[in-house]
């Protein structure tokens, strides 16, 4: 058989505004249902890149291949679709072409064993509602220093590289409606490779000991990505070691590095789902995502990646993706990145005293607990000091105590020994970075 259009129904309207569940019972086998492009009229029946397919794969009663007909069964117990027992499998849509054409992915429903609170192991990967603490783009060009984007994902190059990021308005999945831009900045000519990923941290890692994982994304590229690289490599990576770094997991450095699972991906300038299983070591106490790229001659304007709906799961296929509350998002991401813009005039950030006449320490206590003791660091801005009801200027700088539930910044007004004092903000550009990522 073919492709049997009556045989594809719309189950479910949009759910939560996420996707569409959809029916589609068919002799075919679901290798050939997989195939390239099998559903010809997707996209005149509007399916979507993340929508669900149940399918339904078995020997058909002669009555349901006719176009518009449907029978009782005459044999009690078998139903009129089917003569003996299908095969049941649910599928996301993951590719519809240019021509309409739609492609399915096998994928599972979530697990109910509850082996964690959350699925997804990675942390902000629906850039809907990570908080991108840091900024919707990067402050200067990225070299060869890990640097975070979004809110617990780095990126890294090479000595001459020209890395930038930008957060973008994306609707093109269900469910997504902002997405990470990631790129070599137009007209750099270096072509060292290029990375990007997310340290999981070992007391979230250990649980997936000798288990299949599945990471699973939404990607899409520029123009311009095409002529400079053509593909990219997507990796889950495995170590041996505690909380190792970001950028040992870059170099390929850290205790024990393994290869997890590892996937070429051929982009076009359509949204795509990429999925890349493997199982983990059994004695890995530490997994990673990483993502790279090595570019040729000089970038384009469009020469970058474009991604939604970052998710790594326990289990050998990839599940719908799970959407987490903004609040409960935002709360995990400040396990290890929590930023306090400069406030408007006369708000208050933290409260201290004044140390000597002209020295003041301040503390701050930090919205949840840390991975660590953060590092601190500051952009002074116009952040002011209450002396006796007096806004007064000074001259933040980061303290030299901090701990996982506090931080402490010291200023230099000019002020009475031993008096209590609070700091607030003058409405500049100041911040307050307490970083405790990788």
């Amino acid at each position: 058989m073919t492709y049997q259009t009556s045989q594809l129904s719309l189950w479910t309207q949009t759910i939560e505004g996420n996707f569409k569940e959809w029916l589609y019972i068919s002799a075919d086998p679901l290798a050939t249902i997989l195939g390239t492009g099998y559903f010809s009229d997707a996209g005149q029946k509007r399916l979507n890149v993340g929508d669900l397919v149940w399918v339904m794969s078995g020997t058909l009663n002669a009555a349901t291949v006719t176009e518009g007909a449907e029978v009782f069964p005459a044999t009690p117990g078998v139903g009129g679709a089917f003569s003996s027992a299908p095969t049941w499998q649910p599928c996301l849509v993951a590719s519809v072409s240019a021509a309409g054409a739609g492609t399915l992915v096998a994928a599972a429903l979530p697990a109910s064993s509850g082996v964690a609170n959350f699925r997804n192991l990675l942390d902000g990967g629906d850039f809907t509602v990570n908080p991108w603490q840091r900024g919707t783009s990067q402050a200067a060009d990225i070299t060869n220093t890990v640097t975070y984007m979004a809110d617990r994902f780095f990126t890294v190059g090479g000595a001459s590289s020209a890395i930038n990021w930008s957060k973008q308005a994306d609707t093109g999945v269900a469910g997504f409606a902002q997405a990470l831009r990631w790129q070599r900045k137009s007209a750099n000519a270096d072509t060292a490779k290029i990375q990007m990923g997310q340290v999981l941290e070992t007391a979230d890692s250990i649980r997936a000991q000798g288990q299949q994982v599945t990471l699973s994304f939404y990607v899409k590229c520029g123009a311009n990505f095409l002529g400079s690289s053509a593909n990219f490599t997507a990796a889950i990576v495995s170590g041996t070691g505690t909380d190792q770094s970001a950028a040992n997991l870059a170099a390929g450095t850290w205790t024990g590095q393994a290869t997890v699972a590892s996937q070429v991906v051929a982009p076009t300038t359509n949204d795509q789902l990429v999925i890349l299983t493997g199982t983990v070591p059994v004695g890995a106490t530490q997994l990673g995502v990483l993502l790279n790229y090595t570019p040729s001659g000089n970038a384009g304007a469009n020469e970058w990646l474009q991604f939604k709906g970052f998710q790594l799961e326990i289990g050998g296929q990839a599940t719908v993706f799970e959407h987490r509350d903004a609040q409960v998002e935002l709360e995990i991401c400040q396990r290890y990145c929590w930023v306090t813009n400069e406030p408007a005039a006369g708000v208050v950030v933290g409260a201290g005293m004044n140390t000597t006449a002209a020295i003041q320490v301040f503390y701050m206590a930090t919205p949840v607990q840390m991975r660590i003791a953060p590092t601190v660091t500051v952009t002074a801005g116009t952040f002011k000091t209450n002396q006796a009801s007096v806004a007064t200027a000074t001259t933040i700088t980061a303290g030299t105590t901090h701990t996982p539930n506090a931080i402490s910044i010291n200023g230099n007004s000019a002020g009475t020994q031993g008096q209590a004092t609070l700091l607030q903000g003058g409405g500049g550009a100041g911040s307050i970075v307490a970083n405790a990522d990788y």
